[in-house]
Formats: C-alpha cells, structure tokens, sequence
C-alpha cells in the first residue's frame, strides 16, 4: 500500500517542536519530501522519507518567499501547513500594543503570507493543499488572558474559509485543524495542577497527543480528503461540545 503522501512537497511552518514537529514526522513517515521550517534548527526522528530543516521567519516575507523557492528545487509544491504559532497570558487593560501586534503577525500574517506565495506556486501546477493550524481558542474561551491568541486563531479560522471561493478554481484546497488541550512541554511547564484541572473538563478524560493532531492534518493534506475545502475540523476530546464539566 502506498504511503498517504507519497512523492508528495510538503512546507510545514513551527516544525521544530509541539504539533508542528509531530506533523513533520507524520509527514515524512507517509513518504513526503518536508521541508520543515522553523527559527530553530530542525531534527525529525522519522524513520521514513526525507526531510530538511529551513530557517524561516514567518514574518519575514522575504524569507517566506526562500521557503517557497526552497521547496521548488525539489518540486513541485503539493502541501502546506501554517503550524507556526506563538502566545502571551496578559490581561486586555495591561496589554503592551508590540506584544499584540507581535502575536498577530506571527499566528495570523505568517499565516496570511505562507498562502499568498505558496499559491503563487500551486497555481503552477494547478492543485495544492493548504492546511492551517488554528485552536479551540477561536471558538471557546479556554484559560484566563488569552485575548490576543483567541483573536489571531479565530481570524485563521475566517481566513481558511474566506479564501475557498479564490482558491477552488486552481485546484487547491484549504482547511484548518483546531485542536483543543494537547500534551506538549508548554503545556507541562504549566504544573501538574493546571493541567489536571484541564483534564477534568474534557469528556474523554484525557489530553490529545501531538501524533493525533498530525494525524488530522495528514489527512486533511491527503488526497483521501479531496472533496473537503473551507472547513476547520475541531479536534478536541469533545471539550467545546459541552458546558457541563465534573468537578473531580
């Protein structure tokens, strides 16, 4: 049986660590060509594939732009996932305008700028998939002070959506991922109390995993999922399903 991404160039943003490394590994595991692009150097521990780590500021368009030419000196561009995310916890009244700004351009720009020049190479060989990462965040209030992060995710979300009427015409496709509390070490610097207390309000009683969103993602960026564009699959453990939640 063939690999779910056979042959297949994959850009995959934040892929250093957390969801993005996962996805990367997903990635090159179902036989794609990664190129995973982080501030940090990248090193995957799939076994399978090929892969390279790329320097790549989201911010920056013109290293978006390198990204882009990176990845076609492989080939034709096939997929790419916007995982590159960043937070702050600080309250509306005592937020400074750099650090809001800051997280926008990062989490909704990089997004923004990733689609525009990688569909500039899509168009080129008519096909594509784009897969963004956004959060439970754009859809249910999750933790104290998370105002710019919940902001900047439900604008992903409103991205993906509004770009399906200009993308569908070239063949390319473009959905998002929203997971809900997942098992990383930001996560785990938050002390076991924190993250217990998280647990007890998701129905399945336990975190997500990393491998699971990148199973998504995989998915999503497969030609198994070929009729579905504009969609953000929640992926959740059933947290924003529900108000009730068990007090132990």
């Amino acid at each position: 049986m063939d690999a779910m991404l056979e042959a297949q160039v994959a850009i995959v943003t934040g892929a250093a660590s957390g969801i993005g490394k996962a996805i990367a590994e997903k990635f090159v595991s179902e036989g794609a060509y990664v190129l995973a692009a982080d501030m940090a150097d990248v090193t995957l521990t799939a076994e399978t594939g090929r892969y390279e780590s790329v320097h790549c500021d989201v911010t920056s368009e013109s290293d978006i732009e390198r990204l882009i030419a990176a990845a076609e000196s492989v080939g034709p561009l096939n997929i790419l996932v916007n995982c590159a995310g960043v937070s702050t916890k600080v309250p509306i009244d005592e937020m400074p305008s750099a650090e809001w700004n800051r997280i926008l351009d990062v989490n909704l720009n990089g997004a923004a700028f990733g689609i525009k020049h990688a569909v500039r190479a899509m168009k080129r060989t008519g096909s594509g998939s784009i897969v963004n990462i956004a959060s439970v965040a754009a859809f249910s209030t999750t933790s104290l002070y998370n105002t710019v992060y919940a902001a900047s995710k439900g604008a992903v979300v409103s991205l993906t959506r509004a770009l399906v009427y200009e993308l569908s015409p070239y063949g390319i496709r473009i959905n998002a991922v929203s997971p809900g509390i997942v098992d990383t070490p930001i996560l785990q610097r938050q002390g076991a109390p924190s993250v217990q207390e998280r647990i007890n309000r998701i129905p399945l009683g336990r975190l997500g995993t990393a491998q699971e969103m990148a199973a998504v993602v995989a998915f999503l960026a497969s030609d198994a999922a070929s009729y579905i564009t504009g969609q953000t699959i929640i992926a959740d453990g059933g947290l924003t399903s529900v108000l009730y939640a068990p007090s132990s």
